[in-house]
């Protein structure tokens, strides 16, 4: 049998009344002598007292409530069936930045029972394991009548109100993630509730999980524009230009998308992602012009699971691009994967003969083009020729070749008499067009005529001559 419970909810002691006047026939008055100040009455100093001794009684009441005997039952229910979230990022002081992924609280309720009965007055103490993980608060207004929940002597502690339930908030207030506990102790007794709270982001049932650019077509590529290409027949200038170019930065547009969980499908809103650029030639901007650029950027997906636009900003020299994209349990693999092809600086078309006698094939130009790094780079070009009747080419288009073999030769052969250019331009592109010094073709040379004297041959013998005598 469990110990007998004190009667609750407890009082205040009653004041004790103020002592009853003597009668006025017990003792006779006194005339009152004007020269000497009249004392207050006896009722009057009596009900003085009371009223002290009541407040000093008042300010020592018993508090309200008992802890919950080693008998007692309680059960713990969250409101919250899933996970919480933790928090993605913290301010100067500690606390989460808004807004942020919900849930990230619930209310949990406790019922207290006594042989099952409600154990209205009992006390429980309450706390969190690990205490990092969740903080625990009163639930308001949200009580039933003689509930409450709140720290009392360095503790947290829930009262049970007339039916046996008390409620109090759990919630996630800091970056840690894991397994927590909510432990209820009372006597020797414990008894624990488990809530998971995920890191920040997307849950791992969470789907269509992707990153969405726009202008790059079929082939997740990004072209050249060739617009800062320039052609020189002579050497190379010490200095092509910067990498990324002010005001001429190629960029393309970029959205992180997502759809939730059937089961929760609020949990995407205000889910933090995180792009981060894996290549020293790509970066992550939020304005169009790429002016201010990054290496790693924060956003936050919407109500729709869809984030706002960023932008995705290439230099000139280009490379095969990576752009690693997470949030919370999910991470895009493969990594998406984007080829940026090199902005050429400098295309050089040269001659490698003056002239050339009609009929005569072999090497004719050298072209070669080069970044802003002056590295000769592949760049696929278009050749002609200025007048085909003069030279013939061998090949109509080529790819010329990079630093890592030799420059690219144009063969050709001489055809009739005549002077033309080589005219190369970005594959079907009508510009820019570089073209070579000219080459004059000249007439094939005749052959030489044979000097040496024909000889008459000599008569045979015994034809011709004169007769007998």
């Amino acid at each position: 049998m469990s110990a007998p419970r004190p009667a609750v909810p407890r009082s205040c002691p009653r004041a004790p009344r103020a002592p009853r006047a003597l009668h006025a026939k017990a003792r006779p008055r006194r005339p009152h002598d004007p020269r000497r100040p009249r004392r207050p009455s006896a009722p009057l100093l009596a009900a003085a007292a009371g009223a002290l001794l009541l407040a000093s009684l008042a300010s020592a009441c018993i508090e309200r409530g008992y802890p919950l005997a080693g008998s007692g039952q309680v059960e713990l229910r969250a409101d919250v069936a899933g996970p919480l979230f933790a928090a993605d990022t913290l301010d100067e002081a500690g606390k989460p930045v808004l807004p942020r992924q919900s849930p990230w609280s619930t209310a949990v309720s406790l019922k207290l029972t006594e042989a099952n009965e409600p154990a209205y007055g009992g006390y429980v103490e309450v706390r969190a394991v690990p205490s990092e993980a969740l903080a625990l608060h009163p639930a308001g207004d949200d009580q039933e009548v003689g509930a409450s929940c709140g720290t009392k002597d360095g503790a947290f502690r829930c009262t049970a109100g007339t039916q046996g339930y008390a409620r109090f908030t759990a919630a996630s207030e800091g970056d840690w993630s894991g397994e927590a506990r909510i432990v209820v102790s009372w006597a020797d007794r414990t008894e624990e509730l488990p809530i998971t709270v995920l890191p920040a982001g997307l849950p791992e049932d969470a789907t269509n999980f992707a990153l969405i650019a726009g202008g790059l077509g079929d082939s997740d590529r990004v072209l050249a524009t060739y617009v800062p290409l320039r052609c020189t027949i002579g050497p190379l200038p010490d200095d092509l230009g910067a990498t990324w170019r002010p005001g001429a930065i190629r960029a393309r547009e970029a959205r992180v998308r997502a759809s939730p969980p059937l089961n929760a499908p609020g949990v995407v809103e205000h889910a933090p992602v995180i792009i981060e650029s894996l290549h020293s030639e790509a970066a992550l901007s939020l304005t169009p012009d790429c002016r201010e650029r990054t290496s790693r950027l924060r956003v936050l997906l919407g109500a729709t699971g869809e984030s706002p636009p960023f932008i995705l900003c290439f230099s000139d020299l280009g490379g095969e691009v990576k752009i690693a994209v997470s949030s919370g349990q999910k991470a895009l693999d493969p990594i998406p994967s984007l080829t940026v092809d090199p902005e050429p600086r400098l295309l050089r078309v040269r001659a490698l003969r003056s002239v050339v006698a009609a009929g005569t094939p072999g090497d004719l130009f050298e072209v070669s083009a080069y970044n802003a790094e002056r590295v000769r780079i592949a760049v696929p070009v278009d050749l002609t020729v200025g007048d085909d009747q003069v030279i013939a080419l061998g090949e109509a288009s080529v790819t010329l070749r990079g630093e890592d073999s030799e420059a690219t030769i144009i063969q050709g052969v001489a055809v009739a008499p005549g002077t033309t250019t080589l005219r190369v331009t970005p594959r079907l592109l009508a510009s820019p067009e570089c073209s070579s010094e000219p080459i004059t073709v000249t007439r094939k040379p005749e052959p030489e005529a044979d000097t040496e004297t024909e000889t008459e041959p000599e008569p045979e013998p015994g034809a011709g001559g004169g007769g007998s005598p």
